[in-house]
């Protein structure tokens, strides 16, 4: 199932509880585009949503590690919890 919406278009949160398919939604608390208004009430999320709120990652960030050294945590995040629905 795909969502687009433009920035002229309603807030998505209220189609998150239509999700039927597993689904991660990651999101970084300090991302400058997306403020506390999005953050659903994971309370009224279905099963199929998995939402992880991070303190920080920015918009696209997500990147650990250190600077001479940086690890980009969502190219890690991403495989690891597709493994387990691909060996399903």
């Amino acid at each position: 199932e795909i969502y687009t919406l433009s920035l002229h278009d309603a807030l998505p949160i209220s189609l998150l509880n239509k999700i039927s398919k597993p689904t991660r939604l990651i999101h970084a608390k300090d991302d400058p585009f997306m403020d506390q208004n999005v953050i659903p009430d994971t309370q009224t999320l279905p099963p199929s949503v998995e939402y992880q709120l991070t303190e920080h990652g920015g918009h696209v960030g997500f990147v650990g590690g250190t600077l001479l050294r940086p690890e980009m945590w969502l190219e890690k995040r991403i495989p690891d919890w597709l493994h387990t629905y691909l060996e399903s």
